[in-house]
């Protein structure tokens, strides 16, 4: 069974969720969190390279897209993800920060990292792999 999986696919404890503020009240974990999340469960920082830059027809940066390599029980994982900046600003590097923000989280999300925030009350996936372990338990 693949344990550093089912360590992703675990729920985040609530104390990691915050509520984005305005009117749309999404969950969202820190990119801070998510990246001390993703160094505990895999045992090392994944790689990171923004493989190209999203700008608008005046020329702002308005996003990127991210790749992240993960070794995940010792596959490699290449994951390619669009990350915005949700209030760019005249600032090209911050706004490519934030881009990059955005992207490396929903780079995690693809390996299960906090899914459960984008599924809601329809996640199974923690209880899926820990039934796939038991029945190879059983085996």
């Amino acid at each position: 069974m693949t344990t550093q999986l089912q360590a992703l696919a675990k729920r985040i404890p609530r104390s990691y969720v915050k509520q984005k503020p305005g009117s749309f009240k999404a969950d969202y974990v820190s990119h801070a969190d998510i990246q001390q999340m993703l160094i505990a469960k895999l045992g090392m920082p994944p790689s990171q390279e923004i493989t190209q830059i999203i700008r608008s027809a005046d020329g702002q940066v308005q996003g990127v897209v991210l790749r992240c390599v993960y070794v995940i029980d010792n596959e490699t994982v290449v994951i390619d993800e669009i990350g915005e900046c949700e209030r760019p600003g005249a600032n090209d590097g911050l706004n490519a920060k934030m881009a990059v923000s955005d992207a490396v989280k929903r780079c995690a999300m693809r390996i299960g990292l906090f899914l459960e925030g984008h599924c809601q009350e329809t996640y199974v996936l923690d209880k899926a792999l820990a039934r796939e372990q038991e029945e190879e338990t059983n085996e």
